[in-house]
């Protein structure tokens, strides 16, 4: 939290001894709360057995109607994710929220298609409608210069629950691969913004508790936001953790409800006179025992009908594409040291086959795991769930995500690339690779290096290295040669990426094939997707 943590403590010593912070009589609070679910209006999984909308509606209600002191919350990423996204920029959604939640904040992917599609979807613009009402936090964003969007998004709000002022706030995560320049320079410090806010919560607003609505993942959330005095709860969310009960750490409750809908938490506390205390917690699965709420599903057939009659789209979510004969998972097991997944393995060599199909170079393919956002499940295969699990990027024009470019690097360059790709994996798999035509071994419990500082190395004679071990690297089942080139196909924005990092290519070439449609095509030619991990990628680290 650098200097700013003691900063915010100053600010905190006179709030500890001013009257009235928490209530005299003891009263009860339920938070409900979802995160990250990623535009999932309709059933997905498993015969599409988990989430949808209309399922967590009849939850909520449920939930609100049950007793009183019902607060209900997300925490962002509503946005990005699947074919409703991408047909109606998120606006039906936030609308139909607005009837079952208290506020949201922001999340990253909020921004993805940039400031004037957030903005033209709160204030209705973008589908001609009304603007929506729903709450939208976030206070370390600074929006001076979007007057029409400050209008909708606001630090904090406080709402009376039970005779209880409750201060509420957002924070965002400043992670430079999550977002375009411009947005990233609107974004500041989320530790000392949340140390504000409860200044002015506390001392201005006269909250007798105060919930943070954080969007930084549950690392961050443990590790620095608790350090923030005055917050009692943080509801989290970015991680996807599903947290079956609540972490209580530095004196705050930590919540947290997985990904995509599939639950919907609730949080019980007892506000008194000593303060927020913990009472109960626990996810409720929303799955096909829910029923769906019928008042909403005209809405939501509707909007699916508008999917299926565009053409860009057709019947994505009937025709058949491939068979998966079991789970094809996005995520490593970290009890084993093979670090490819089955899903990664077969998006990559996807990108591979297609670019050379059509007749473009490529020796081999790369993909971020933190671009494959979701599995595909054992069973019929259609195009929404390719849509769910590469959802990233957006073409007006076909309505689908990133195309897919062929660069030329140095075997140098792509050692460096790959050690920055593994110099985080303790933490996060958002910058580790998939790869296809491509095999390497690296050890997570070293050191890692800076590319920079490798390439220089290895161009100087000084056999030193960080993480990934230079000669287990294969090309095609060949050696690297460090000193020849390889052409390598990525999408689009991982190749802008590299070149943040300092590995400009040799040369480029934009293909202008569609990622969501080499891999549709790709699976549909192989028809059964027997895929598994296959130690393409291996960490020596783990036995």
């Amino acid at each position: 939290m650098k200097g700013s943590f003691w900063r915010i403590l100053v600010s905190f010593l006179v709030l500890f001894a001013a009257p009235g912070l928490y209530c005299s009589e003891s009263t009860y609070l339920t938070v409900i709360y979802t995160n990250d679910t990623h535009s999932t209006m309709f059933p997905y999984g498993p015969h599409d057995d988990w989430g949808g909308i209309a399922r967590m509606s009849t939850r909520i209600k449920e939930l609100k109607s049950g007793g009183p002191n019902v607060l209900v919350l997300n925490t962002g990423d509503v946005f990005v994710g699947s074919f409703e996204f991408n047909k109606y920029l998120g606006y039906p959604e936030l609308k139909i929220m607005e009837g079952l939640y208290d506020a949201m904040c922001l999340g990253n992917h909020e921004f993805d298609l940039g400031i004037d599609v957030l903005t033209g979807a709160l204030s209705g613009a973008i589908a001609g409608g009304p603007p929506v009402s729903l709450p939208v936090l976030c206070a370390n964003i600074n929006l001076d210069g979007q007057p029409v969007l400050k209008n909708f998004v606001k630090p904090y709000i406080v709402k009376e629950v039970g005779g209880v002022k409750v201060g509420l706030f957002g924070v965002l995560n400043t992670i430079p691969i999550g977002y375009s320049p411009d947005v990233l320079a609107l974004l500041a410090d989320p530790y000392a913004a949340a140390g504000e806010a409860v200044r002015k919560l506390r001392t201005f607003e006269g909250a007798d508790i105060v919930v943070c609505l954080s969007h930084l993942g549950m690392m961050s959330e443990v590790a620095e936001l608790s350090q923030v005095p005055g917050i009692d709860i943080i509801v989290g969310g970015h991680s996807h953790d599903a947290l079956s009960g609540p972490i209580v750490h530095n004196g705050k409750i930590i919540v947290q409800a997985g990904e995509f809908g599939r639950y919907l938490g609730r949080l019980v506390v007892k506000i008194s006179g000593t303060g927020v205390s913990l009472v109960s917690g626990e996810l409720l699965p929303v799955d096909a025992s829910v029923r769906q709420d019928p008042a909403l599903l005209p809405t939501l057939n509707a909007l699916r009908d508008g999917i299926v009659s565009d053409p860009r789209f057709g019947p994505v979510y009937t025709r058949y594409v491939a068979t998966a004969p079991w789970d094809l998972t996005e995520r490593w097991d970290l009890n084993v040291p093979e670090r490819d997944t089955p899903l990664g393995n077969l998006v990559a060599d996807a990108i591979k086959t297609c670019v050379v199909e059509a007749g473009f170079p490529a020796d081999i393919a790369l993909e971020a795991s933190g671009y494959i956002a979701a599995a595909v499940y054992e069973g019929k295969v259609v195009g929404n769930d390719i849509m769910r699990a590469l959802p990233y990027g957006y073409d007006p024009a076909s309505g689908l995500g990133f195309k897919i470019d062929t660069v030329l690097l140095a075997g140098l360059q792509i050692l460096a690339g790959l050690e920055f790709s593994v110099s985080q994996v303790e933490y996060m798999d958002d910058t580790a690779m998939q790869v296809s035509g491509l095999t390497f071994e690296y050890d997570s419990t070293r050191t890692p290096m800076d590319p920079q500082q490798l390439v220089y190395n290895f161009m100087n004679g000084i056999w030193e290295w960080g993480r990934v071990d230079p000669f287990s690297i294969r090309v095609n089942g060949q050696p690297i040669d460090f000193t020849d080139v390889y052409w390598v196909a990525l999408n689009e924005t991982l190749h802008g990426f590299l070149i943040s990092q300092g590995l400009i290519p040799y040369a480029e070439v934009s293909t202008g094939l569609f990622l969501y449609s080499a891999v549709r095509d790709f699976m549909a030619a192989r028809r059964v997707l027997d895929y598994r991990a296959e130690g393409r990628v291996i960490d020596k680290s783990v036995q």
